[in-house]
């Protein structure tokens, strides 16, 4: 089964150099010694917690059969890459299947300590999920490895973001299974934002699907929306989602206390620095998304850390 997984976002506009990786290859580049984190302590992850009481929810169930009835449009395509696939080849998953898989990758993934280097010797820009096993020559992983750059204060000045990262990165990790996206779901999300990856990694599928679960948790936090109650999304919310994010910018959204994943996954309408165009969210689409979609695709031969770089991994 071929899949190309793709992780990552970009809290910075800073272009920096990739590095290449095949499986099965030794890296040019030696690893320095990673920590993984104790047991104790990654049970206390706040962005997994969430994930998992997610997976539990009334809502997770409820969306995710309502995406199994989404039907696919082979007429839209995302960018054109070689082996680029965005959905299942497991024939008429059932919704147990499913979350059995999920539940199981979300116990199996492990959040490593800063480093500067990943397991394999690619440098961390600044955070990604590794789904390869390169021991094996590129099979899929039981579950993820996050990573994230010892350049930056994360237990200080970006510990709100590394809960934010944590359920960003940890969503890709969650859905890098057999049991990825559906062809409703990509077809859902590519109308939503675009789907070209040219135009930046934020257009992506998987990537729409990663800043909506952070969103999903922030509107629960300011309670103006609870995914976990299977409660529809109406036109009530999409109007205090449009009211919250009035006047946010590309360049105030931090003064304005938005995250930078829901930033990137409402939009403002206009180009971002390193990203293209950042498609505002319609009220449709808002809709679409927050009642229908609970899954996601990967992206399987690359991963592009949060500086936007590319690395191949098949």
């Amino acid at each position: 089964m071929a899949f190309n997984l793709k992780s990552g976002n970009r809290p910075s506009f800073k272009k920096l150099g990739s590095n290449s990786y095949k499986p099965g290859l030794k890296s040019s580049v030696k690893s320095s010694p990673i920590k993984s984190l104790s047991p104790l302590k990654q049970e206390g992850n706040e962005g997994m917690n969430y994930l998992k009481k997610d997976l539990e929810s009334e809502g997770y169930k409820k969306r995710l059969a309502k995406e199994l009835k989404l039907k696919g449009d082979k007429t839209l395509k995302t960018t054109p890459v070689e082996g680029d696939k965005y959905y299942t080849e497991v024939s008429n998953p059932t919704i147990k299947e499913i979350i059995s898989q999920r539940k199981s990758r979300a116990d199996k993934t492990v959040f490593h300590e800063p480093s500067e280097f990943d397991e394999d010797g690619r440098k961390i820009g600044y955070a990604h999920a590794d789904h390869i096993d390169a021991t094996t020559g590129g099979t899929i992983k039981p579950g993820s490895d996050v990573f994230y750059s010892d350049k930056y204060d994360w237990k200080g000045t970006q510990a709100k973001r590394k809960v934010n990262l944590d359920v960003h990165e940890g969503a890709h990790a969650i859905t890098a299974g057999e049991h990825g996206m559906l062809g409703g779901t990509k077809d859902l999300l590519i109308k939503a934002k675009g789907g070209d990856a040219s135009k930046g990694n934020i257009n992506r599928p998987q990537e729409v699907y990663a800043r909506y679960k952070v969103s999903q948790k922030f509107l629960k936090e300011q309670g103006l929306f609870d995914a976990f109650t299977g409660d529809k999304f109406t036109d009530k919310h999409v109007k205090k989602v449009n009211e919250l994010m009035e006047g946010v910018t590309q360049e105030n959204y931090k003064e304005k206390g938005i995250p930078y994943e829901v930033f990137t996954f409402f939009g403002d309408g206009k180009n971002m620095k390193g990203h293209g165009f950042n498609k505002k969210m319609s009220k449709k689409d808002m809709k679409d998304i927050f009642n229908n979609v609970a899954s996601n695709e990967p992206d399987l031969g690359q991963i592009t850390d949060d500086f936007g770089n590319q690395q191949t991994l098949a």
